[in-house]
């Protein structure tokens, strides 16, 4: 397959009958969801993957993607580039009934009408290995979180808010 290319739709099984490999490059701008909060579009998406159908007959996708984005590190607010090296390791299944064949631990798709969205998969696993806070490994944080503003305020008097009820007891209740 050439550089930058990725076909957008594929059969799964066909792709897996001829152990297809898929070594390529694809533009980052072509992943417009993973790009969501991303300070840039530049760079590339290496793609390594294998087709192969397993001992039980299904097609499976195995292999590798990396990238770097440019996120915003969320401690100094300052440009981080994040490495992601994702293993992919899902099976494509034609229908649901398959997914009784696999072990709770393995990962499946189901595609529809025989054509899998390649690209759409891939961004989902790219999607998946983000980090759930980007930060630098040794930043400084953008404001001090030990100190507080409002450690020379005055503190307001609370006021008791059944106070109002005690003026309205009567003296006879007693």
């Amino acid at each position: 397959m050439s550089e930058g290319t990725l076909p957008s739709q594929i059969e799964p099984g066909k792709w897996a009958d001829r152990e297809a490999l898929l070594a390529t490059s694809v533009p980052l701008r072509r992943f417009a969801r993973l790009l969501e909060g991303a300070l840039g579009s530049e760079g590339e998406v290496a793609v390594d993957c294998r087709f192969v159908r397993d001992a039980r007959g299904l097609p499976h996708l195995t292999g590798n993607l990396r990238t770097t984005l440019r996120l915003s590190c969320q401690r100094c607010l300052e440009p981080a580039d994040v490495v992601i090296d994702t293993a992919v390791d899902v099976f494509l299944l034609a229908d649901e009934a398959y997914a009784e064949r696999l072990s709770e631990e393995e990962d499946y798709v189901v595609f529809e009408d025989g054509q899998l969205d390649l690209p759409g998969l891939l961004e989902d696993e790219l999607i998946l290995a983000l980090p759930l806070v980007a930060r630098h490994e040794d930043c400084e944080p953008q404001v001090a979180l030990n100190e507080s503003p409002l450690d020379d305020a005055p503190v307001a008097k609370k006021e008791n808010p059944f106070q109002v009820l005690a003026s309205l007891k009567r003296p006879d209740a007693e």
